[in-house]
């Protein structure tokens, strides 16, 4: 049997794999398109045959977008079974199953400076909780906790927590995207979809006619040159209610080590992520403002996150 692991990040549209070799290295990155392949046993017998992949095994160490349930997590874009046993099969080892923010979570202790952007606050306090969120085609949300001996991931769904509004103006776009859609997360704001969701309900409280759905990557374009105040307006609440829900995050976890940006959206956007309203909006929190006030955030740059983090779940 091989010494290596497989490592694998499933999402609705890819998976990505790389192998954690027995001295550490982690190597052979490869991107597909799930809908290549009828299941992941078929995908990771590709794999193994185009990086020359021994196996079966030593194991394999795996995070999927969506919440473990028993040994499976249920993908919303994606027909493959990923459950442990399925996983087993395919590789011939033993098997770690996570959600993909707890493998991110997992991750950041291992950052460094050349990692990330600070984006205000102080120095992390040594040990305390950390939490990632990551803006993508949903709100990844996940931390990171130091047992003693230890840091251990803490999954979690808090991306389907309430999206609170702060003024007028969000409390309309709120109750809009409540009469379309009854419940209102923060993901249906805080994401690739939530910045369409957001655009479409600015258009219908502005009387705006619009020729067709825009996608998130077109709102951003014309946000970036101004062409289009809709886009304008959705990029900054998209923005302020990020540093809203990374503040919940950082007092309802104590998260003094540190409230880390990961998922492919704001890393992309450059120099169109509003840090200041970001941050003005993370310490907007009334008298526990001062509580806030040291905590530094993060806009993670590193592009191996999930590698990162079930590497260190294996060793």
């Amino acid at each position: 049997m091989s010494s290596d692991f497989l490592l694998a990040d499933i999402g609705g549209t890819n998976v990505r794999f790389a192998v954690l070799r027995g001295d550490g290295r982690v190597e052979g990155h490869e991107a597909w398109l799930t809908a290549l392949y009828p299941d992941i046993g078929s995908a990771v017998r590709a794999y193994a045959e185009l990086t020359g992949l021994r196996l079966p095994l030593a194991g394999a160490a795996v995070c999927a977008a969506g919440p473990v349930v028993g040994d499976a997590i249920k993908l919303t874009n994606c027909t493959w079974a990923i459950s442990t046993a399925e996983i087993a099969a395919a590789t011939g080892g033993r098997v770690t199953l996570v959600n993909d923010f707890a493998a991110v979570a997992r991750a950041l202790p291992t950052l460094t400076a050349e990692d990330v952007v600070q984006i205000g606050g102080d120095a992390p306090l040594s040990h305390a909780p950390k939490v990632a969120l990551g803006p993508g085609t949903g709100l990844g949300v996940a931390s990171a906790v130091f047992d003693g001996a230890r840091w251990v991931s803490v999954p979690g769904e808090g991306g389907h927590v309430d999206l609170a509004p702060t003024n007028d103006r969000e409390l309309a776009v709120v109750f809009q995207l409540m009469r379309e859609r009854g419940h209102v997360a923060a993901e249906d704001a805080v994401s690739g979809l939530g910045l369409e969701n957001v655009y479409l309900a600015i258009a219908s409280l502005d009387g705006v006619m619009l020729k067709a759905k825009p996608i998130a990557a077109d709102i951003a374009k014309a946000a970036r040159a101004k062409t289009d105040p809709v886009a304008v307006e959705a990029v900054a609440l998209f923005t302020g209610w990020l540093g809203s829900v990374a503040g919940n995050l950082a007092l309802t976890l104590g998260a003094q080590g540190g409230v880390y940006i990961a998922g492919g959206i704001v890393a992309q956007w450059g120099d169109l992520f509003d840090a200041k309203l970001f941050r003005r909006r993370f310490e907007a929190k009334g008298r526990i403002k001062y509580f806030l006030d040291p905590i530094p955030c993060y806009l993670v740059t590193a592009k191996d996150l999930a590698f990162r983090g079930l590497a260190a779940m294996v060793r």
